[in-house]
């Protein structure tokens, strides 16, 4: 999968970010509860050593529970403490707070309050995260990246403050499996992967995962047949069709997308902790260099 990126924004971002590291006392990434691994910016992971972080994953009403106890039990080797927060139902935001109340201030800043900044990938739930940390709604939300565009202090219950950043990703996306991944939980924009191209690889995936799934949501004859063919069959049942009666693979992809994001294709997880230690170096490199250029 090609995934094209605009890279001037993220370089922009990045620089933010090791700037603004200076005013804070501890972190908080937002990870994708669906994809932790595939969700983390590695080309940040050297500043971000720097400072206590606290991991905190999104969207945990759409991913599988159980692969997001086994995620949270796994990460706590790597953060210092971890979260799953429902942004839509505020479903884990009282033990976040108590867990942002434990961290460390920095000694030269005094009694100021705890200084928190707050990082991830595009589309990640950041916004929707921060509204819960206050309890009502100052930053705007979506389903698209690119919602926030510069960098803002909000005032958060217990004396904390955050610092809330535009969403980071890196110049290169490291792996087709990562990018078929990024593309399929909403991180880069839509317009810039090839719709008929994600369907069929997210047919791929479903079929080998959660193939009753996908038979049961399309009242599929065959969940194991050809990826394209499952298409074909799901264009034919939701009515996407060309004129002439053809089928219309790319709306029934964009449709198939629509649907995982939303949940209807049930709770899926794409990634296992451990499942990925054949990929760790490809995705997580030290130079961020990999297979798909993110070009302008």
């Amino acid at each position: 999968m090609d995934v094209q990126w605009y890279p001037g924004q993220m370089a922009k971002a990045k620089r933010v970010l090791r700037e603004n590291l200076k005013l804070v006392d501890a972190v908080i990434e937002v990870l994708d509860a669906r994809l932790p691994v595939s969700s983390r910016n590695p080309d940040i992971r050297e500043l971000l050593a720097r400072r206590p972080v606290v991991a905190v994953l999104t969207r945990p009403d759409l991913a599988d529970p159980v692969q997001t106890a086994a995620w949270l039990h796994s990460l706590r080797e790597e953060y210092f403490a971890v979260a799953a927060v429902n942004g839509s139902t505020g479903e884990g935001i009282k033990k976040l707070l108590q867990q942002l109340r434990t961290l460390p201030r920095r000694r030269k800043h005094g009694q100021r309050p705890l200084r928190l900044i707050i990082v991830g990938i595009p589309n990640v739930g950041k916004s929707s995260l921060i509204n819960r940390l206050i309890g009502r709604s100052v930053t705007q939300t979506g389903d698209k990246p690119g919602i926030t565009k510069q960098p803002q202090w909000v005032r958060l219950q217990a004396g904390l403050e955050l610092l809330d950043t535009p969403g980071m990703l890196w110049p290169k996306i490291n792996c087709k499996s990562q990018a078929f991944r990024l593309a399929a939980a909403g991180a880069v924009k839509d317009e810039i992967f090839d719709p008929l191209e994600l369907g069929i690889e997210l047919i791929s995936f479903m079929r080998q995962h959660f193939g009753e799934q996908l038979r049961q949501r399309y009242d599929l004859e065959n969940a194991t047949a050809d990826a394209q063919e499952i298409l074909a069959e799901i264009a034919k049942r939701r009515g996407c069709l060309l004129k002439g009666g053809n089928v219309d693979l790319e709306a029934a992809s964009r449709l198939l997308v629509k649907d995982l994001r939303e949940g209807r294709l049930g709770r899926i997880t794409f990634e296992k902790p451990g499942e990925l230690k054949d990929e760790a170096k490809e995705l997580c490199p030290d130079d961020g260099r990999g297979d798909l250029l993110l070009t302008e």
